[in-house]
């Protein structure tokens, strides 16, 4: 297996760094019971993985989509963030900090681009103390278009001053590998995380894994 030589590692967040598709399941649900609305079914809310969040309330309304899918983001953000619940079960994924550890020792640095807002991902970050990474952005409440747009990735890459071929990304869902594609940048996909994988395959990123420790087996820091 060839290695990639990178000095930037970008990192989508929910699938891939930390669990929490309990969390914003049960946020969604609550969302949508609170306001009139049925739940829906771990099978039917696993279809919308790597969606922009107002997309997937626009593909379970079922009338007023534009108006109201604003409105729901809105209060689940109110319940999942400012309530409080972005973390009640939510966990890191396996091996996941001491693997940041070990790259951020090698000299990579280390990003978040996720469809989450800000201010949501610094209260996670800090909840689970890692401190490796040098920008996390999310495009939710911000200027950035989400994925599968590659604006925060480039943006990233500008702002410390990396070019696309020193740089990787990794995710769970097809939007984080075609965001990573379309930036012109080489491609991990992690399996265990919310897509399947025959849709992953689809993808065609530049490996899978199905552990996040094998990063340090595809990834070599590039020295120039």
């Amino acid at each position: 297996m060839k290695r990639l030589k990178k000095k930037l590692i970008i990192f989508d967040a929910d699938g891939t760094i930390w669990d929490s598709e309990k969390d914003v399941f049960l946020a969604f649900n609550h969302t949508l019971t609170n306001n009139g609305n049925k739940e829906v079914t771990k099978e039917e809310f696993q279809k919308l993985a790597g969606l922009d969040l107002g997309e997937m309330f626009k593909r379970i309304l079922s009338k007023d989509k534009e108006t109201l899918a604003n409105e729901y983001v809105k209060k689940y953000r109110e319940y999942y963030i400012d309530e409080g619940h972005y973390a009640d079960e939510t966990t890191l994924f396996e091996n996941v900090k001491e693997t940041l550890e070990n790259l951020k020792k090698q000299g990579f640095y280390i990003a978040i681009a996720s469809g989450k807002p800000k201010r949501i991902l610094d209260k996670m970050v800090e909840c689970f103390h890692l401190n490796e990474f040098e920008l996390v952005l999310g495009t939710g409440e911000s200027c950035f278009k989400p994925k599968p747009d590659p604006e925060v990735l480039n943006y990233i890459m500008n702002e410390l001053n990396v070019s696309k071929k020193d740089a990787v990304m990794v995710g769970d869902t097809k939007a984080d590998i075609t965001a990573g594609k379309n930036a012109g940048m080489d491609t991990i996909a992690v399996t265990y995380g919310y897509e399947k994988i025959d849709i992953l395959k689809m993808a065609n990123p530049t490996y899978m894994i199905e552990d996040f420790k094998r990063l340090e087996e595809i990834i070599a820091y590039k020295n120039d």
